[in-house]
């Protein structure tokens, strides 16, 4: 990761003494200049020049950089090249807060990147519970799918997330949503050979195929 830079540290001071921070009385002997002031509508262009520092205290939870870039105007549903957010990537490298503060402060968590796949989907993937619990309970459509036609519920059926399955459904997920391969969750718990995934699908109201076997073999 880079180094931030001393102008967006210099930012920083101003913004924790704006927000009366504990840590700003060491700030409050030098006046420093602070970062772009947002124009009335939209974000002045001159803070995409901090897109590495916006991202990085993303990964890593830095509250205090994320807000001061907030309070400045940047972008927060700023995208990287490859289409992820700062949602994504707090939620993905778990930091709690970092992810909590963005929601609070109005980033859309259901942006997916350049494969469609949403923070939602990087948590499951990475079984991150207490984080995939925490965007089931946004806004976002459930069965928001990504380019493969896979929701939510697909990933926690494919990658074995028991747990998740009947908040899922609870939430509304669709239990008979079909991927781009024609797969419902309960058809791609099969052929991941996970009864205990099967089972928790079943018990949320999940129906076999006709005549598809319980697990499938290579």
């Amino acid at each position: 990761m880079k180094p931030f830079r001393p102008i967006l540290m210099r930012a920083l001071c101003v913004a924790a003494l704006a927000f009366a921070a504990a840590a700003a009385a060491g700030c409050a002997s030098t006046p420093m200049p602070v970062l772009p002031v947002a124009e009335t509508s939209g974000a002045h262009p001159d803070l995409r020049r901090y897109d590495d520092e916006w991202f990085d205290a993303a990964r890593v939870g830095r509250v205090d950089i994320l807000q001061a870039l907030v309070a400045a105007g940047y972008p927060i549903d700023a995208t990287t090249r490859d289409g992820y957010t700062a949602v994504i990537l707090a939620a993905y490298r778990h930091q709690p807060d970092a992810l909590e503060y963005l929601l609070r402060a109005g980033a859309n968590a259901c942006i997916g990147d350049q494969h469609g796949n949403t923070a939602l989907m990087g948590v499951i993937f990475k079984g991150d519970t207490v984080l995939a619990e925490r965007l089931i309970k946004t806004r976002c459509p459930i069965d928001e799918a990504n380019k493969a036609g896979e929701t939510a519920l697909s990933f926690a059926a494919l990658f074995g997330r028991v747990d998740l399955v009947p908040q899922l459904v609870a939430r509304g997920a669709h239990l008979e949503h079909v991927d781009t391969l024609g797969r419902t969750a309960l058809q791609i718990a099969v052929q991941q050979g996970n009864a205990a995934t099967v089972a928790a699908l079943e018990n949320v109201g999940a129906q076999h195929v006709p005549g598809q076997a319980l697990y499938n073999h290579p």
